[in-house]
């Protein structure tokens, strides 16, 4: 850990994290010089042994307090960290943090790290309206979701309370007042508000700006806003977002409580008040933590997020995280610990097409929410104007060129795409017509711009771009359909911007774990800002739609939270397995508006083949199923700490992540029991390779016998499952089982990835218990 650390204060001497303003979380590491270094001030997490505190000191704060004065005497504490991790954070020269990091106790030091967001029509995509009225009296009401964002605006009727029960006797947490909050702002529905900005203002200085942020658990930004009430907002009658998307707007758990811990804030989200912000939320009491934040892809033992998180899954909470919006670049996927659920992101049935008539009669079909049937702008021809490609947030037109015009712009990455539309809209544009590029090959986002916008496929643009060159006077008329449900574009699909795998962290560990709808989600919005969060815009909606795996994760965590309902005895393990082995992996189609499994995969946008499991993990979530999977792939601590030990990692290493000493005694005779088998083909190789898998009983009625089926991989690959039947005598029951791959005789390789699955069907039941397996090829 010292040559660590040695690496980090060489990034620190060169480099600073600098912020962005992208919804997207990414993972920051941008840097420039310095001239000060030797005095400059920098952020550290120490993370330290509890039992390593020396007797002369009386508590722990006291012993880190004289670190900080041995080598300062004005360095001060940001956060003190004493639940699942223990240690400090505060701002420090190199000189201080090479000095707190040979002292005794001290594990390991974290420079402090910035992320930024992955930025009602999906309960009913996922069958959850009936299911939610056979719950309507069920113990979902004490099961409490924690959300780390941008806070939330207390006001919105998605956090009314209307017929809830008193609070739970469990929660321990408290509404902290800030700037615009105060306690009156809880309710039985808003039960806990907490903001954490220590981190945040030592490296960006004070949060006095209320036109910009709110220092209180306020939401300036509208992201916390929208996913809270994804996953737990009230029932709304007549909600839209003018006129789009319009319904009954719900949460998946309408019953369960919201807690919220503000850690982002205009600039970003710091490592520091993260952890804050996860102690705090186990102290008061969550059930389930929904972060839609992107990790690192490093080592778990230099990861803080994976640290707190196997932490808290320990002491029995559900952590559910965004895979990230990195699509559909290879082992692109964030957030990789086998000890939280990864979400991936998919569409939904529901579309908002709009046409795009050319002067030369071809017309063109999109997507809009911003252009309504009686809006002027389908009343007649506008002259067409190519704006061009655009990679970036500099970009500016002729005030002549685009006055009157709608504009076409080409659009590569994640650029800043609401300033686009804003830029044209000061300069007198009527219309955008944009095309997303690689990261939304089919125009399938459709983004709340201030300017009237058509999103457009790739295919779609290069049509209306060779239109608008060939012709002396290009024009075009524009018009919207609305919204079609239903019968709308096959569904779910892989969105193109969502992180892949395999997993470059652990390769044998499937991620994402599942896809959820995270394209075009309805959900409720702060009233501080307008939809497309630029400072033109006027309009105060009080729903928004937005589109990125940050819509998936809430989808998951509300999920998750009908299922501990349901099974309150279940820890995060059980509910995982539940989501993934019950989940779908073929496209839905409607018959007499009757939702039915179609015999087509998933497909992949930005292929338009098929998908696989490095695109939607085990699947896409089927919330009635997961509630009663009739078997569980179980994991307790003790697995993951026998799995650390199989990485190779030190018993240092392990102790950093675990808090704890490791006993490696284990190491060898077993694998994680986890819900998916994912093997390099190189492994496999001539002589094959054995897995072990356990399953547990949960099914309280039927026959509980299980017979084993393998689909794929026939003519590749030989799978043979020992024994063939499973037969449980008890709940909780649990039964063993090999599954052995062997390559087939005389097969050249012919492709890099080979996908099947092992299904385990109880006889005589419904119960379908189905676990992915994938092998790839390193040599690809």
């Amino acid at each position: 850990m010292r040559t660590l650390l040695s690496v980090f204060l060489f990034l620190f001497y060169f480099t600073y994290p600098s912020s962005q303003t992208s919804r997207e979380l990414i993972f920051n590491t941008n840097s420039t010089k310095s001239s000060s270094n030797s005095t400059r001030f920098m952020t550290f997490i120490a993370l330290v042994d509890p039992l390593c505190k020396p007797s002369p000191f009386f508590s722990h704060h006291h012993w880190y307090s004289s670190l900080l004065t041995s080598s300062s005497s004005t360095t001060s504490f940001i956060h003190i960290y004493n639940t699942l991790i223990h240690g400090f954070s505060a701002s420090l020269t190199p000189y201080q943090a090479k000095h707190i990091n040979s002292s005794h106790g001290v594990l390991s030091l974290f420079p402090d790290s910035i992320f930024h967001l992955h930025t009602t029509r999906s309960p009913s995509f996922l069958g959850l309206n009936n299911l939610k009225l056979k719950l309507l009296n069920s113990s979902g009401s004490n099961v409490i979701i924690g959300f780390m964002d941008t806070g939330i605006w207390p006001e919105h009727p998605s956090f009314a309370d209307d017929g809830l029960e008193p609070i739970p006797a469990h929660w321990r947490g408290k509404c902290e007042t800030g700037f615009g909050f105060n306690q009156s702002n809880c309710n039985k529905k808003l039960i806990g508000a907490r903001f954490f900005s220590g981190g945040y203002r030592a490296l960006f200085g004070h949060l006095d700006h209320p036109t910009s942020e709110y220092r209180s658990p306020r939401d300036h930004d509208g992201h916390g806003t929208h996913v809270s009430s994804i996953a737990a907002g009230a029932p709304v009658t007549g909600s839209s977002f003018y006129g789009f998307a319009g319904g009954l707007a719900q949460g998946m758990a309408p019953n369960a409580r919201i807690a919220v811990y503000k850690v982002c804030w205009v600039s970003g989200c710091l490592l520091s008040d993260i952890c804050a912000a996860f102690e705090k939320a186990i102290l008061d009491g969550v059930n389930i933590i929904s972060i839609s934040l992107g990790s690192s892809r490093l080592p778990f033992y230099l990861d803080l997020l994976s640290i707190v998180s196997l932490r808290a899954f320990s002491g029995g909470i559900f952590v559910a995280f965004s895979a990230g919006n990195e699509g559909p670049t290879w082992a692109s996927i964030t957030n990789a610990p086998p000890w939280i659920t990864t979400v991936g992101a998919g569409t939904i049935d529901r579309d908002f097409p709009a046409k795009l008539l050319l002067g030369n009669g071809i017309s063109i079909t999109g997507i809009s929410i911003t252009l309504t049937r009686e809006s002027k702008l389908t009343r007649g021809f506008h002259r067409l104007y190519f704006g061009g490609e655009i990679s970036s947030s500099k970009f500016s037109f002729s005030r002549q060129l685009v006055k009157g015009n709608i504009v076409l712009c080409l659009t590569t990455g994640h650029m800043p795409r609401m300033l686009l539309g804003a830029s044209l809209l000061s300069l007198g544009a009527v219309a955008m017509v944009i095309c997303h590029g690689s990261i939304d090959p089919n125009g399938i986002i459709s983004e709340p711009h201030v300017i009237p916008t058509i999103t457009v496929g790739i295919l779609e643009a290069k049509l209306i771009e060779d239109y608008i060159l060939s012709s002396d006077s290009p024009v075009a008329n524009i018009s919207s359909q609305g919204t079609v449900e239903k019968h709308a574009k096959p569904a779910p699909v892989v969105a193109a911007f969502s992180s892949r795998g395999p997993n470059s962290a652990v390769p044998g560990i499937l991620k994402p774990d599942v896809i959820a709808p995270s394209v075009n989600i309805l959900g409720a919005w702060t009233d501080a800002i307008g939809p497309s969060s630029v400072a033109l815009d006027n309009r105060r909606p009080q729903f928004n739609i937005m589109s990125g795996t940050s819509m998936a994760c809430p989808h998951v965590s509300g999920v998750a939270a009908i299922i501990k309902s349901v099974h309150p005895d279940w820890g995060p393990s059980e509910i995982k397995s539940a989501l993934m082995t019950t989940s779908n992996t073929h496209k839905l189609y409607y018959y007499r508006n009757v939702s039915l499994l179609s015999s087509s995969l998933i497909l992949d946008e930005s292929t338009g083949k098929a998908a696989n499991p490095f695109d939607f993990g085990a699947g896409h979530i089927h919330p009635e199923r997961a509630l009663d999977p009739g078997l569980v792939f179980d994991l307790g601590y003790q697995d993951y700490i026998d799995f650390l030990c199989e990485l190779n990692y030190t018993k240092n290493e392990i102790h950093i992540i675990s808090g704890k000493h490791a006993n490696c005694s284990n190491i060898g005779k077993g694998q994680l029991n986890y819900p998916a088998i994912v093997v390099a083909a190189e492994k496999v190789g001539h002589t094959g390779v054995n897995f072990y898998r356990r399953l547990k009983n949960v099914n309280e009625v039927g026959s509980r016998k299980y017979k084993a089926k393998v689909v794929g991989l026939r003519g590749f690959y030989k799978i043979d499952v020992i024994p063939k039947k499973l037969k449980f005598s008890k709940i909780d029951e649990k039964l063993s089982f090999k599954i052995a791959i062997r390559k087939e005789k005389g097969v050249a390789k012919r492709n890099s990835l080979w996908v099947g699955a092992l299904i385990w069907h109880e006889i005589g039941g419904k119960h379908r218990v189905r676990c992915p397996i994938v092998i790839f090829s390193r040599q690809g």
